[in-house]
């Protein structure tokens, strides 16, 4: 479908082009709203992974045994 048959349409039908309009508005408010509640959802995971001690020893000790890898070839 051409750019001036979709133009065409939209005036031959302005009610349905309007809510048309509408509908894709509430759907973007609702992909936000997904969005955030997944961001939020990752958030929470993370926290609770990074307060876990034993996670956070291991991660420690991964990232020091790198550092010190790193200064014996230097």
């Amino acid at each position: 479908m051409s750019h001036t048959e979709l133009v065409s349409c939209e005036a031959q039908h302005p009610q349905r082009s309007r809510a048309r309009r509408l509908a894709e508005r509430g759907l973007t408010t609702v992909e936000y709203a997904i969005g955030l509640v997944a961001a939020a959802t990752a958030a929470l995971v993370l926290l609770r992974i990074f307060n876990d001690n034993a996670f956070f020893q291991a991660l420690m000790g991964w990232v020091l045994s790198i550092f010190e890898n790193l200064v014996d070839k230097v």
